[in-house]
């Protein structure tokens, strides 16, 4: 293990490698009762084994597929993207992720499964087609497994209170390779960017993986304001109000940049900017 306690020992991999063993194991083992129940129902009873040595060999691939599709749901998840971007990239995950199995199903298992077939990529179709529910529940597996292993691996905020000295007048930012901080004092506005938040301090901005609803506790309340569902500003950095009817304002910051004051939001800073 490394100094800062983050590298895995063989024997933390080999735990995590048996317990995602025994996981898609269990799965295979309800999909084969599921399929069973549902052909018995429809009135045409399949033989066990055979059922459930297929559905082994189908949630093998996805098994092995399971370390490249998680360090690519890893790396989706640290690019923070904003939320429709993410959500189209994960939907168009699902077919991509879907066919690659198949491609690989199709290369370890036509001796067994596909002898009849003309070609290797004849197997394709009925196998496309006979597993896209169970494709879809993989898929789904694996993506929720991704976002609970970032939760799990993301600091408490005992933990993160704990890394902040006593006093400190600043904003903590994970950036690559470790935190960075921003003065308070410096900061500008904070916009909102899907479920993170970008933090404007001058010329710099700065992501970080806290959500905006999260920072507009945490900042304090007579410096900081959420004037909009997408932005909090620093109070001191508004230079102009402009009204602009039924509540809503615009505020002009000393960078000159134009936030939109929400009458939702004008509560919070009424006392502050006289409104």
């Amino acid at each position: 293990m490394t100094d800062d306690g983050k590298a895995r020992t063989p024997d933390a991999r080999l735990v995590a490698i048996g317990a995602g063993a025994l996981l898609w194991a269990l799965v295979t083992l309800a999909s084969a009762a599921q399929g069973q129940v549902f052909a018995a129902y429809r009135g045409r009873p399949q033989d066990w084994w055979p059922t459930l040595g297929y559905t082994a060999a189908i949630f093998s691939v996805w098994a092995l597929l399971t370390p490249l599709l998680l360090k690519t749901a890893d790396a989706l998840l640290a690019a923070r993207l904003p939320r429709r971007a993410a959500a189209a990239l994960w939907i168009l995950g699902y077919p991509l992720a879907t066919a690659l199995h198949v491609a690989l199903f199709v290369l370890l298992f036509r001796p067994i499964y596909g002898a009849q077939a003309p070609t290797r990529w004849a197997m394709v179709e009925p196998v496309l087609l006979a597993n896209v529910d169970k494709a879809a529940f993989a898929y789904l597996a694996l993506v929720a497994a991704a976002h609970l292993r970032r939760r799990l691996r993301a600091p408490t905020p005992a933990a993160a209170a704990a890394s902040t000295p006593a006093g400190d007048d600043g904003l903590w930012i994970r950036v690559s390779g470790g935190l960075h901080r921003v003065p308070l004092a410096e900061i500008d506005w904070i916009a909102a960017a899907g479920d993170y938040a970008e933090v404007h301090a001058g010329e710099r901005s700065l992501l970080t993986d806290r959500s905006l609803a999260a920072l507009a506790t945490e900042l304090p309340g007579a410096e900081f304001a959420r004037v909009h569902r997408g932005a909090i500003v620093r109070l001191d950095r508004v230079r102009e109000v402009r009204r602009l009817g039924r509540g809503d304002a615009s505020l002009l910051l000393c960078t000159g940049q134009t936030l939109r004051l929400s009458r939702r939001y004008r509560e919070n800073v009424a006392a502050h900017l006289a409104l």
